[in-house]
């Protein structure tokens, strides 16, 4: 525990602060599809294919109606000390696969959908984005960028074109995430969006990054003000890109990784406020919520690290994923996730009655304006 302490308080030493207790809570993987359906994952179980490497694959598939208005009423119930209501960033995939495109093309190119035409595929006439739209209107569901799509999508086509088996049975039911071990580890489950291995493969990322840019836009009506790569890879030859659209932070880890020569991974340390050279603003996130992950323990693992960031001046910024909050496989996870996330709420308001709630882009931009 003593380690643990320190290394709380480590993280937060450097970068910028504020004498205001600030929570902003990011929420990644809307948009972007998981698991199908249990009938799928029973199917790929039974297939042999390796879903249970994964936990989330159990529990985590695109964003339902019902999982929006419960989030948004457990949001809805808590006031800070600006009488707001607490705040989700769905830091999300603008686009899935066109699996039906990508395979009548026999694999030659890749096609993708944006992910408010996959919801109307899984969830005919629910109208499951009018929900986005009424969460963004409340200023409880503030949408950032997390990408196109949360895929390494090279990497998944070549082997698609390959042939391999495990993949083209996944692909065939709309499920992409397999492990290939013969891949290097951070293209094995296709989820880092932004590694790559060979320069060849940086023009179809800035492509992509664009593409995802532009739909942010055309969906949501504004550019996005802050993006956070997928897998934190991201190399700095694209942070012009994002200045270029108009984005202004990009988050980043205290030791952010990014491709490196042909087969590795390079480290580069990152100090949240700090300024990179094309002019983007870096933050980190200091705190993780993940009822949905296997070794959860209670919310007290978040509160201590929430105290860290307050006893050093910072803002808390807390990661945590769609998994934790999605009941379309399985609505006992969504009600474990919404109940302790209303606990963390509760408990947030009650040791730190002087908090406020907002969105990443608001404190980002207070932050930059204080330091």
């Amino acid at each position: 525990m003593f380690v643990n302490n320190i290394l709380q308080s480590l993280k937060n030493i450097p970068g910028w602060k504020s004498s205001r207790k600030l929570v902003v809570i990011e929420c990644d993987d809307w948009g972007g599809i998981n698991m199908p359906s249990l009938a799928v994952y029973e199917r790929l179980w039974n297939a042999g294919i390796n879903v249970e490497r994964r936990v989330w694959n159990r529990v985590d598939t695109l964003e339902t109606v019902e999982d929006l208005e419960q989030l948004f009423a457990v949001l809805d119930s808590v006031r800070d000390s600006c009488n707001r209501p607490a705040v989700f960033t769905p830091v999300t995939n603008m686009a899935n696969p066109d699996f039906e495109r990508i395979k009548a093309g026999g694999f030659d190119h890749y096609y993708y959908e944006k992910f408010t035409e996959t919801l109307n595929h899984y969830y005919p006439g629910k109208e499951v984005f009018k929900l986005w739209e009424e969460g963004i209107r409340a200023g409880i569901f503030m949408p950032e960028l997390h990408g196109r799509e949360h895929i390494a999508v090279q990497y998944w086509m070549e082997e698609l074109r390959r042939g391999n088996k495990e993949l083209l049975t996944a692909f065939d039911n709309g499920f992409l995430s397999v492990d290939v071990p013969e891949l290097l580890p951070p293209a094995r489950g296709f989820r880092a969006e932004f590694f790559f291995t060979e320069d060849e493969q940086k023009p179809f990322l800035v492509d992509s990054l664009i593409d995802g840019i532009t739909i942010f836009e055309e969906i949501f009506g504004h550019k996005p003000a802050v993006f956070v790569p997928a897998n934190g890879i991201f190399h700095p030859d694209f942070e012009s890109v994002l200045v270029k659209a108009g984005v202004k932070f990009l988050c980043v880890n205290l030791f952010t990784r990014y491709p490196y020569q042909t087969s590795r991974l390079k480290t580069r340390l990152r100090i949240p406020g700090q300024k990179g050279p094309e002019g983007l603003t870096y933050y980190t996130r200091n705190c993780s919520f993940e009822p949905a992950g296997e070794h959860y323990q209670g919310i007290e693992s978040t509160i201590k690290q929430i105290d860290a960031a307050f006893r050093w001046g910072k803002p808390s910024i807390i990661s945590t994923h769609r998994a934790s909050y999605a009941g379309g496989l399985d609505p006992a996870n969504r009600k474990k996730g919404l109940g302790e996330l209303k606990k963390l709420l509760i408990s947030i308001l009650a040791k730190w009655p002087d908090v406020e709630f907002m969105s990443s882009a608001e404190a980002l931009k207070f932050l930059e304006s204080v330091n």
